[in-house]
């Protein structure tokens, strides 16, 4: 995982700063210490690395060359401290290397040996400032990736991951849940009277406003247009209301103060024991939101999973876990090829059993884990080719069963063409 870079730059916090929101002044003022402490260790180290090379390279003397070793502390400062690091450490290992050589009776005319100093720490900041930037730029790309370029809220892909995790989690602690979804009401006549950058403002507003009333392990998402999910793990049915409450009010004054004519409809589900079918869970609070929407907006729909629901969601979800491990799909052919040349793979194997986020794969030999594969079926019932990696395998008789993972989840058509018994009697055509 990618630490925020060092030299990022920083503005002037203000008590809106988005980055600070959910957190409070002492978290961030314990946060300013602990990297304000990192930087001066890291600096401290990197000097002290300096010495350390100079020191050899005096003893070893001017027949070898520490050139390469003058790199190592400078790459290591441009990439945790910055650029501001990787000049300073710059201009002591050029520095040191010029003492050096004047220390080993260099010979050198002086205007030569400050053209050699020179031309070194040029190199030396030329290093520093393309791993700097490198550093910089995966970091952004990494944000970007996970994030909604807009609001700064996550996208749907980080919501989902973090909910599966999240459930798998409580599911062991037996702590509740709270999944909600927000819409904007009257969005659409934002747009239309005052234009897309006050609709983009009012969304903005919508995420400052959560951020701001949300506990720092809550997650916000945007899903797409003015649609908004949060998750609330380890928050009680009292809990998530009065934090679901705060944030409509803070919003509606808000928009008041602005008079726009925007509410905020919220649909919500408390989970005492969270499920294992995380679509479940989000269909069931997305009906919720939309009960608030028909109900007249600006309205939260809360509702708590009673026991007998629970008890019903959780015997679906097992069953569902019976199917996904060992359901059988026709025992149909596929061609599996490797995504990488070093493995080599290409030949012929059987899909036994698949679900919407992996399948079982029987071939003749054992590949390694974290292998990459592509599996084409070899009929033709719609199914397209399936990317995967193996997680495990376990020998089985004529071959190896391998437990492989979908990196995106099969849609509920592209499911049924694998599951459903008109695709397993075409599948039998077929062959």
């Amino acid at each position: 995982m990618i630490a925020e870079p060092a030299s990022l730059p920083r503005s002037p916090v203000r008590v809106d700063s988005p980055l600070i929101l959910g957190k409070d002044r002492g978290e961030l003022a314990s946060r300013v210490f602990v990297e304000g402490w990192r930087g001066l260790v890291l600096a401290a180290g990197g000097f002290a690395l300096v010495a350390v090379i100079a020191g050899f390279d005096y003893l070893m003397g001017p027949e070898l060359s520490f050139a390469i070793f003058y790199l190592v502390p400078i790459a290591v400062g441009a990439w945790w401290g910055g650029f501001a690091q990787g000049i300073l450490l710059s201009m002591a290992c050029a520095l040191s290397w010029q003492f050096v050589e004047i220390a080993g009776g260099s010979t050198a005319a002086p205007v030569i040996q400050l053209w050699n100093g020179t031309a070194r720490f040029g190199i030396f900041v030329i290093t520093s400032s393309l791993l700097s930037r490198l550093r910089l730029s995966l970091f952004f790309e990494k944000k970007l990736a996970r994030s909604d370029p807009l609001t700064g809220a996550a996208n749907g892909r980080t919501f989902y991951e973090t909910v599966s995790q999240t459930v798998a989690r409580l599911l062991r602690t037996r702590q509740p849940l709270t999944l909600a979804y927000l819409d904007l009401d009257n969005f659409k006549w934002l747009n239309d009277k005052l234009g897309h950058s006050a609709g983009d403002e009012a969304l903005c507003d919508l995420v400052r406003t959560i951020h701001h009333n949300i506990r720092g392990t809550d997650l916000l998402a945007r899903l797409g247009g003015d649609e908004f999910a949060l998750l609330l793990p380890e928050a009680s049915e009292e809990d998530a209301r009065a934090i679901l409450e705060r944030i409509q009010a803070c919003f509606n004054q808000q928009m008041g103060r602005k008079q726009w004519p925007v509410t905020l409809s919220i649909g919500a589900m408390t989970f005492p024991e969270p499920i294992c079918d995380v679509d479940a869970m989000v269909r069931r609070v997305d009906e919720l939101m939309y009960q608030a929407k028909k109900a007249g907006k600006n309205r939260i729909v809360h509702h708590q999973m009673r026991d007998s629901e629970l008890e019903v969601e959780l015997a679906q979800a097992k069953v569902l876990e019976r199917r996904a491990t060992a359901r059988v799909v026709c025992d149909r052919p596929a061609r599996v090829r490797s995504e990488s040349d070093e493995d080599g793979v290409d030949e012929f194997a059987r899909v036994r059993d698949i679900s919407a986020s992996g399948l079982c794969l029987h071939l003749e030999r054992a590949l390694p884990e974290q292998t990459l594969l592509a599996i084409e079926p070899l009929h033709e019932c719609g199914t397209k080719t399936l990317l995967v990696r193996v997680m495990w395998s376990v020998p089985q008789e004529g071959g190896w069963l391998h437990e492989c993972v979908l990196p995106n989840r099969l849609s509920a058509e592209e499911l049924a063409l694998w599951v459903t018994e008109q695709s397993a009697e075409s599948c039998h055509d077929c062959e």
